[in-house]
């Protein structure tokens, strides 16, 4: 077999995946900017009340967005508004994740679960300080499920003013299905990473999910914009 076909397939799996997932996040964050917007003052951008969140519709919205993903393992909404707008610090996370049945849901908030702070996340500290998409991991969601994960996030902006992050996520394994879909029985190794090089999958032997690739070992097969795809020199 040619070496170059299945790593094709293998790159239209990922694009596919990579490209569904940043879409899910931007269009949840489209949503809830259009639900949020309403909630603020027409004048001067403002606080929102986090008991005034009409939490049917941001589950609805949540539930929407699983249902459209073929990939993610779930999504939510994170609010925390500027500090500027908050000066209580309000925060409060909405999330719904997959199970064998149905969506489980999960609410928290700064007054119930002050260890889970999702302030500090990188997802959400990256996605605030850039206002653009970010696309996070691998690394070991503890919250959820303890295991490896990626999560696309998209930032709710709302007149300048910074109010929060749609987000999906992905488990690490639900990326490993679909690249041995792709390599099916051929031979070749590849190592998969993200745009920082920290390893999301391998069939290679001394590369191991999580860390970071170092070294000359490998040539560059393929590079995208969120991942890349490294190859045996």
């Amino acid at each position: 077999m040619n070496p170059s076909i299945p790593l094709q397939a293998v790159i239209a799996r990922l694009d596919q995946l990579f490209m569904q997932c940043s879409a899910s996040s931007q269009h949840l964050a489209d949503m809830m900017t259009h639900l949020m917007t309403p909630l603020l003052s027409t004048s001067v951008p403002s606080d929102i009340a986090i008991k005034s969140f009409p939490k049917q519709e941001i589950e609805s919205f949540i539930h929407q967005t699983l249902a459209a993903n073929d990939y993610c393992s779930g999504a939510g909404f994170a609010y925390h508004a500027e500090s500027q707008l908050n000066p209580h610090h309000d925060w409060s996370l909405f999330w719904i994740y997959k199970d064998n049945r149905e969506g489980s849901a999960l609410e928290l908030n700064q007054l119930t679960h002050q260890h889970l702070d999702f302030r500090t996340f990188e997802w959400f500290l990256k996605t605030k300080s850039s206002k653009r998409n970010y696309f996070h991991g691998p690394y070991v969601d503890y919250i959820c499920n303890t295991s490896y994960t990626m999560t696309s996030a998209s930032p709710i902006v709302i007149q300048d003013c910074f109010y929060g992050v749609a987000a999906v996520d992905i488990l690490v394994s639900r990326i490993e299905q679909e690249v041995l879909k792709a390599l099916m029985s051929s031979p070749i190794k590849i190592v998969l990473t993200n745009n920082i090089q920290r390893i999301i999958f391998s069939n290679h032997s001394g590369f191991r999910v999580g860390d970071i690739l170092r070294g000359d070992r490998l040539l560059l097969g393929h590079q995208h914009s969120l991942f890349s795809i490294y190859l045996p020199g």
